[in-house]
């Protein structure tokens, strides 16, 4: 009986037009904007790492959605460049000494994507990127989960520029 019921639920689900999102068609872009570059991405914060880390957290989001492929400038659709507006770190929980014990860290992100041919804007939005870190017995083990905190916020970060960018939210 629990299958019939399943079945039947998927085949109200498919008849339904409902899909997933990152499944299928780009949504927010006309249908000649295939393939992307990763232009100047500009770093406006004191922590030099993420630059970089944005850049490949990008590359790696884009290649993992699949609807959009990642190429060099000069054979792209569509050009993604930004800028890194923003790092904080703020703590959230204290000990009863009252030391910061997690701290939320946030990254902001404004980003333009361009249509390379017709170089018309096709987007420009701004994001967040947050993650959270618990501090360490000491503080080298404080930094080393701080650092991890920041690699988690780029990676939210690029989820939701390209979420942004192929979905249209």
């Amino acid at each position: 009986m629990r299958s019939v019921v399943s079945l039947l639920l998927l085949l109200m689900l498919f008849g339904c037009g409902y899909r997933p999102l990152g499944w299928g068609e780009i949504s927010s872009l006309p249908p000649t904007v295939r393939t992307i570059s990763i232009g100047n991405v500009k770093n406006r914060t004191l922590r030099p790492t993420i630059q970089p880390a944005l850049k490949e957290a990008l590359i790696r989001r884009f290649a993992v959605d699949g609807r959009m492929r990642v190429v060099e400038e000069g054979a792209a659709d569509s050009i993604l460049e930004g800028a890194i507006e923003g790092f904080g770190e703020q703590p959230i929980a204290f000990d009863a000494a009252d030391t910061a014990r997690r701290l939320q860290v946030r990254i902001s992100f404004s980003f333009t994507l361009r249509d390379r041919l017709k170089d018309a804007v096709l987007l420009r939005e701004g994001v967040t990127g947050v993650a959270y870190s618990i501090a360490g017995s000491g503080i080298s083990a404080t930094r080393l989960a701080e650092d991890e905190a920041t690699l988690r916020a780029v990676a939210d970060l690029a989820e939701q520029v390209v979420n942004r960018v192929v979905d249209g939210i």
